[in-house]
């Protein structure tokens, strides 16, 4: 993606970042309840430092109240300072705070009245707020706690030998009803508010690879792809589209379309202008010299919203119609071959059983010989046309290419009636390629019967170099190097072409089928001119771990 992209596509969280923001958040939350604490805290401590007297706060006994406002203040101020330091470890620092502010808590409203002074209602905020940040035993346990510290307090006459007391039971009975129901309801919405955010995180998270996954396909895609606003301000553009525009990588800000292609532009605003029925395509020649069709299409359901345009090369588009067209006249040449297969068997049987006979003229014999050599030929024909129908039937293996040259260079030169001095061989260590042996075999036999048709007589020299090598993206390759009279300049764009041929007797299929070959095995064919006289051919395989996808 480019920088004009950062506002279309947003890269999200990865899962580290994710839960580190959750324990961020954590933390957060618990600065906010000790904020909340420490400011209790230091209004205790201020009303106790202050001397004054506001029934029914310090009532029972201002001296305990006194000592413990101040601590309880000492205590909570120290407790947000560790919450910022995030030291000890969270749920550690929260129990302690927890314990300290219940028990605290406790003392203050026992030096103030009992329940009467309505300070319990901070212990069902100090339950309820350590429920939302702890575990469930731990929130039942404090809400227990607040519990059992308020019977203490209510009975603390009589454990510490003093008269019975008859009332406060019922006051303490629902006050600690309401702790528990404050803990559990508490807790209960902390975890379905986790539950909700671990969604929420992990729905985060698909979204973020989702995006990346898109733009990884976006980027690949052999279409250039802009996306555009209705006041042609580009948004988006992929790789291809910027090669196609023959654009610098990165672009500076969001430019105009009007920058970028003035043609592209005009048809841009036609296309907003006009209706659906009305639209057309023009191609569009850039300054990177290709020519590209563009397609438009609005984003959402309203055209303002913006557009995406596909640039199709028209390059590509041709191949793709030519690579059709030739596999339905493969189907159709290879059908009709079929059928002439019988009658030319019967022709050719006819001309050897003529052949035979023992009272020909000079002039009969001539004609025999001429239906044989035609007939022949005619089946040389019909062969070459129906192995355009056997791209498809690959069985592609994993071969040692250097091990691989050689045998074939023996066999060749068995098969051919030649020495083994035809060929100089350059196989260094194994290579490993993906290829159909049979197929490959009829490829490079093909070049080596070319580059000796079109070389000089064999006379000790090598006339038919066999290189084994890898090029710049570690694809290895086999070189079929001839010093013939290499190929004319003004023929080379159509050496691949289907019956194209420069010989007399030539079919013109010879290296059409190779490359179609190497292609269904995923691999590629190329020409190049030699280095001053003869030829190159190149056939560049897929790697051996590759091999495994192109087998299924």
């Amino acid at each position: 993606m480019t920088a004009t992209d950062s506002s279309i596509f947003d890269t999200g969280m990865s899962v580290a970042e994710s839960e580190s923001a959750v324990v961020s958040e954590n933390w957060k939350l618990l600065r906010y309840f000790n904020s909340y604490r420490a400011f209790i805290a230091c209004v205790a401590a201020g009303y106790a430092v202050s001397g004054a007297r506001i029934a029914p706060f310090g009532e029972t006994d201002r001296p305990l109240f006194f000592a413990t406002a101040l601590v309880y203040a000492a205590v909570m101020l120290a407790g947000l300072g560790a919450s910022w330091k995030r030291w000890p470890a969270y749920e550690t620092q929260t129990a302690i705070l927890s314990f300290l502010d219940i028990v605290l808590l406790t003392i203050l409203l026992h030096a103030s009245s009992g329940l009467g002074s309505g300070l319990g209602l901070l212990l069902v905020v100090s339950v309820g707020g350590s429920s939302l940040i702890l575990g469930p035993r731990l929130t039942v346990f404090f809400a227990a706690l607040a519990t059992v510290a308020i019977g203490v307090e209510v009975n603390w006459a009589f454990l510490t030998g003093g008269v019975w007391a008859t009332d406060g039971y019922t006051q303490a009975g629902l006050l600690g009803l309401g702790l528990f129901a404050t803990a559990l309801l508490s807790h209960t919405l902390a975890s379905r508010l986790r539950a909700t955010e671990a969604l929420a995180q992990r729905r985060g998270v698909d979204l973020a690879n989702l995006s990346q996954i898109n733009e990884l396909i976006i980027q690949r895609m052999q279409s250039g792809v802009l996306v555009c606003d209705a006041d042609g301000q580009v948004h988006m553009l992929n790789k291809t589209a910027r090669d196609f525009l023959g654009l610098p990588e990165p672009l500076a800000g969001k430019p105009l379309l009007t920058d970028i292609s003035a043609s592209l532009a005009s048809q841009l605003g036609d296309w907003f202008g006009k209706s659906a029925a009305n639209r057309g395509r023009q191609l569009v020649t850039t300054r990177a010299g290709y020519t590209l069709l563009p397609r438009f299409l609005a984003i959402g359901d309203r055209e303002s919203s913006g557009v995406l345009i596909f640039l199709e090369d028209t390059a590509i588009l041709k191949q793709q119609a030519q690579q059709l067209k030739m596999a339905a006249l493969a189907r159709l040449t290879a059908s009709i071959a079929h059928e002439i297969r019988n009658p030319l068997g019967a022709i050719i049987h006819a001309g050897q059983l003529l052949s035979e006979s023992s009272n020909q003229t000079g002039e009969e014999k001539r004609l025999v010989r001429i239906i044989e050599d035609q007939s022949r030929r005619m089946n040389i024909i019909i062969e070459n046309v129906m192995q355009l129908s056997r791209r498809d039937q690959v069985n592609p293996v994993v071969l040692d290419i250097s091990s691989w040259v050689k045998d074939f260079a023996q066999h060749f030169a068995e098969t051919g009636d030649k020495p083994m001095a035809v060929f100089s061989i350059a196989a260094p260590g194994a290579v490993q390629v993906c290829m159909d042996p049979d197929q490959l075999n009829q490829v490079v036999g093909n070049l080596c019967q070319n580059a000796l048709r079109h070389s000089p007589p064999f006379t000790g020299q090598p006339q038919i170099a066999l290189k084994v090598g890898a090029d710049s993206e570690r694809r290895p390759f086999l070189d079929v190097v001839d010093w013939g009279s290499g190929v004319p300049p003004e023929i080379v764009d159509n050496i691949f072409d289907p019956f194209f041929t420069t010989t007399p007797r030539g079919t013109g299929l010879g290296l059409y089928i190779a490359r179609e070959l190497c292609e269904g095995n995923g691999a590629r064919l190329d020409y190049y001119p030699g280095e001053g006289i003869g030829s190159r051919f190149r056939v560049t395989f897929l790697r051996a771990e590759e091999c495994g996808g192109m087998a299924a």
